[in-house]
């Protein structure tokens, strides 16, 4: 007999728990081969008002694994740092710790390094997303001073490894701490040419979402537009099974199962249209590309605030939504006229 597709009610929220104890009863009773697909269509939501928004930034020499415009799932590997390797050979004399902080203008154009010894003490309430100005210090000792405006992008704790060669010459290495096996290469230890004094050092989202890159001169930023999945059925999921009297009471007596839509307590067969548009929602076969559905509050000819880029601080009015590219045209006054600029959409904000 060939399995076919039925549509089951269950209590709404539950839908999943209620797939992982068929698939375990199946298991159990050794019915696996009665039971095919079990579907739960979803859709994921870019909320474009939620500000909380996951930002990594690496090297021009990083890995990227990931493309623009991508879905992505908490803990999948994003980017990858190369290992930091041995020149030269020499005798390691000294390993001091240091903090890495990168400082970029407002209008995103350049950005700066300042490496500053943890011994200086960095200033208190200094994070990723602060706003500095010239002339601040960034540490307690005198000396770190910041020499431009802009915002901290990243803010990340080093080794530096100074190695005497034998050439009688000094190589400096900055190591992520994390990456740096402080019991391996102390002061005093000798290490040869191509030996790896810092592992790769690799990137991974904290939270699902949907990704945008952006690229510059010296650096890569990674950032991970959160979403939210909603059930495009709630309290219905679609089950692919051989039906007999036995597998559905198995079903019918799980936990949290309502029943299967039926008529006359006949379970409703889909049909292999519905089947094939099942799929195809689903994601399950090669149909179409599927693509996360934007939720923007935005609408042409609204009046919003520009938070970030060149033109931050600017106010204007939405004459184009691209959703698919993630980007408005908004209408600015610069200098007396009127100026159409493109921006991201997390370059926006509403006007309160």
């Amino acid at each position: 007999m060939r399995k076919k597709w039925y549509i089951l009610q269950t209590f709404s929220g539950m839908e999943y728990k209620v797939k992982e104890l068929i698939e375990e009863k199946a298991r159990l009773y050794e019915k696996e081969k009665m039971f095919g697909k079990i579907l739960i269509p979803e859709e994921s939501e870019i909320d474009l008002t939620n500000k909380r928004i996951e930002r990594m930034v690496v090297s021009e020499e990083a890995i990227v694994f990931v493309k623009n415009g991508e879905n992505v799932k908490k803990g999948d590997l994003l980017a990858e740092e190369p290992p930091i390797i041995v020149k030269n050979s020499g005798t390691i004399i000294e390993v001091k710790n240091f903090r890495k902080i990168i400082v970029e203008t407002k209008d995103k154009k350049f950005t700066k390094t300042f490496l500053i010894p943890e011994s200086a003490k960095i200033i208190g309430g200094l994070k990723v997303n602060s706003r500095i100005h010239a002339g601040i210090p960034l540490a307690r000792e005198e000396g770190y001073e910041a020499d431009l405006d802009g915002i901290v992008i990243s803010i990340d704790k080093l080794k530096r490894v100074t190695i005497q060669t034998d050439s009688n010459a000094k190589d400096v290495y900055f190591v992520f701490k994390d990456n740096f096996d402080s019991n391996a290469f102390r002061k005093g230890t000798y290490v040869e040419k191509g030996q790896i004094l810092g592992n790769k050092r690799q990137y991974k989202t904290k939270s699902s979402g949907k990704v945008e890159i952006r690229d510059f001169a010296s650096r890569k930023e990674i950032i991970i537009l959160k979403t939210r999945v909603s059930r495009l059925f709630p309290g219905y999921m679609f089950i692919e099974m051989i039906l007999n009297k036995e597998t559905q009471e198995m079903v019918k007596n799980i936990p949290y199962v309502i029943n299967f839509i039926n008529i006359g307590g006949t379970p409703v067969r889909l049909k292999t249209k519905e089947v094939k548009a099942l799929l195809r929602l689903t994601g399950e076969e090669n149909y179409e590309v599927k693509e996360s559905k934007l939720r923007v509050d935005y609408q042409v000819g609204e009046h919003v605030r520009i938070v970030s880029g060149p033109f931050e601080f600017f106010t204007g009015k939405i004459t184009h939504i691209d959703l698919h590219k993630q980007s408005v045209k908004v209408t600015i006054n610069m200098f007396g006229r009127e100026t159409e600029v493109e921006l991201g959409l997390t370059e926006i904000e509403k006007i309160d």
